[in-house]
């Protein structure tokens, strides 16, 4: 990993934390000391910082969370990216040129993510030029024509053709050079029945990360079969998940950092294209799947306004309805927008145009309101029970309301439009917050995943292996007092591990040992001890003291058992067995007596 180490130490001096920061949130500085809203809890959206930032030491520090780290670790959460290629990431931005080990005939070593990057821009080309170029992709491209998609929209968003053989993907992938394991994990075949390609005869939408790199496709079929799905996407794969993912994210980002631009979440590719075609180009859609949380936080990098415009029909009211939900709770603005001249934006602008499009969007509601008039329509309020029956359906929106003051408004505004007093209501939303056995699962669990480390309330085990993680240098010799199951802290034994493999792979940053660590908790805690002068300054003597006396406990232990043993074992072993065991037993009292000397003496008894 010396390519790495070496990399990570010429980003560190290039580049400041507060810069790498400072390109997703505002910072506050305040004399020597720079603070920003913390983007890992609330959206970013606190009313006063908590994360702390120090240049000189490159790392951060969460108030409220307890989240730490440093640039590094802010680009793997921000990013969604693996710890190598957060140092990719950066060492594009710091000017850095990474020198991978060669293996082989291969001068660059690639990773399978690397080849999979690769793979998609390939392919992504090859169905460009199939659209364009060939014979085949002549009726997909009078399917766009139909659809009224202009040629800037096929060339802004990159639309292919896959064709219909079910040889040629497979044959043309092959003659590149990847291998049946890459493509088998490519997510472009089928898994069932491999190398049969999961687009054939399909319209293709590229989806694109932030940085502009295909990572998966959406097909649209082409047959107008019944039997045929009518879009097929990607599966997950190394370099794709859905739920982190917006197709349309890519070809927003310049729309959406002009200055109070909003995002437009839509429903499907047609739409999104649609909506860029009319002018809007701010428009993005989630990819076979519902609105999620990851997507709101990926939205929120950008702006903190959402515009909704899903289909009219119950599935797509269904899906307004959790979307505010989700940028309500995470203190978004939403905008809902009902079109009338069609099911969707793809169907107007079909048959109506761009500008019909553009004059229908202006129709809009604030999420409360729409969410208001939609429970009307629902329940009857002139009941006991509908009023009831309506306050429950509302309470989710109304009990991720942060703010007291908008909260008390919208109860207000409830008590005179379902005639009952505001304390009435209040009492209501209280019984639904204890009631709501979900939340309260997922907020106990999230504030114990992120509890703060306190170095007071840690094992004796996982406190000597923080000091050696903070002074890695004496691993190696205190490897030879201490052993991996002289160790009952489960914590303590993970890290013991770690620090065997940082030996043996010569690891020498922080940021390296850090990626080595897999449970976040685990590495949030030794991200934390890096900050703190009792891990990262302590006295030898400390460590000798703990070290002993885990060694101590381990003997009385072995001795413990072995003694047992003995007693069990003294009218059915040999005499010559038993010498053994009693000279073994000798050997435990000798070195407990050693530590004991050595930890006791001048102390009081």
């Amino acid at each position: 990993m010396g390519h790495l180490d070496k990399a990570i130490n010429q980003i560190n001096q290039k580049l400041r934390l507060s810069d790498v920061v400072s390109q997703y949130i505002k910072l506050y500085p305040k004399g020597n000391i720079i603070w920003a809203k913390c983007p890992f809890h609330g959206n970013g959206n606190e009313r006063t910082p908590s994360f702390k930032l120090d240049d000189a030491s490159g790392r951060y520090y969460c108030f409220g969370c307890h989240e730490s780290g440093n640039m590094f670790t802010f680009i793997e959460k921000m990013e969604r990216l693996n710890f190598p290629q957060a140092v990719e990431y950066l060492a594009e931005k710091a000017g850095v040129q990474i020198e991978y080990d060669p293996t082989g005939t291969v001068k660059k070593k690639k990773d399978d993510s690397a080849l999979l990057y690769d793979l998609y821009e390939r392919i992504n080309k090859t169905f460009v030029y199939m659209l364009k170029s060939s014979k085949e992709g002549e009726a997909a491209l009078s399917y766009l024509k139909k659809r009224n998609v202009s040629d800037q929209m096929i060339e802004k968003f990159s639309l292919g053709y896959a064709p219909q053989s079910s040889s040629w993907l497979y044959q043309f992938l092959s003659k590149k050079g990847y291998s049946d394991e890459i493509l088998q994990s490519s997510g472009l075949f089928s898994r069932r029945k491999f190398p049969w390609p999961l687009f054939a005869n399909r319209l293709i939408f590229p989806v694109r990360d932030f940085r502009g790199r295909v990572i998966a496709f959406s097909g649209r079929d082409l047959s107008f079969s019944d039997t045929a799905p009518k879009y097929i996407n990607s599966p997950d794969t190394l370099i794709y998940s859905k739920k982190y993912n917006l197709y349309g994210l890519y070809e927003s980002i310049t729309e959406l950092k002009k200055k109070e631009s909003s995002a437009i979440l839509c429903e499907g590719n047609f739409d999104v294209i649609s909506m860029h075609q009319a002018g809007f180009g701010s428009a993005m859609a989630s990819l076979g799947t519902s609105f999620t949380e990851e997507q709101a936080n990926l939205i929120g990098r950008y702006t903190s306004s959402v515009d909704l415009m899903f289909d009219s029909d119950s599935a797509g009211q269904q899906s307004t309805d959790k979307a505010i939900r989700i940028l309500h709770a995470k203190a978004f603005d939403v905008k809902v927008h009902k079109l009338s001249l069609g099911k969707d934006a793809s169907e107007i602008l079909e048959k109506h145009g761009p500008q019909a499009l553009a004059k229908d969007f202006e129709q809009e509601s604030g999420g409360y309101e729409y969410l208001v008039q939609k429970y009307l329509k629902e329940y009857n309020v002139r009941t006991p029970r509908g009023k009831s029956d309506f306050l429950k359906s509302l309470s989710p929106f109304l009990l991720s309301t942060e703010s007291s003051v908008e909260l008390d408004s919208y109860i207000q505004d409830l008590a005179v439009r379902l005639s009952v007093s505001g304390d009435v209501i209040l009492a209501d939303l209280e019984k639904s917050r204890k009631a709501d056995t979900v939340y309260k699962e997922v907020v106990d669990k999230g504030n114990e995943e992120m509890a703060e480390f306190n170095a007071a309330s840690v094992s004796p085990d996982l406190y000597a292996m923080l000091i050696l993680a903070n002074r890695r240098d004496l691993f190696r010799i205190y490897r030879m007092r201490i052993a991996f199951a002289d160790l009952k802290d489960p914590d303590a034994r993970v890290l013991y591990t770690v620090l065997e493999n940082a030996l043996r792979d010569d690891v020498n940053t922080d940021e390296l040992f850090l990626s080595l660590i897999a449970d976040e908790r685990l590495r949030n805690y030794v991200s934390t001890s890096f900050c703190l002068d009792e891990f990262r300054q302590s006295d030898v003597a400390v460590l000798d003291e703990i070290v002993d006396k885990i060694r101590l406990r381990s003997l009385e232990e072995r001795r413990s058992v072995l003694t047992s043993q003995i007693k069990l074992l003294s009218s059915d072993i040999s005499g010559e067995d038993m010498a053994e065991l009693m000279e073994k037993k000798k050997e435990y009292d000798r070195e407990i007596n050693m530590l004991k000397s050595s930890l006791f003496s001048g102390k009081e008894a």
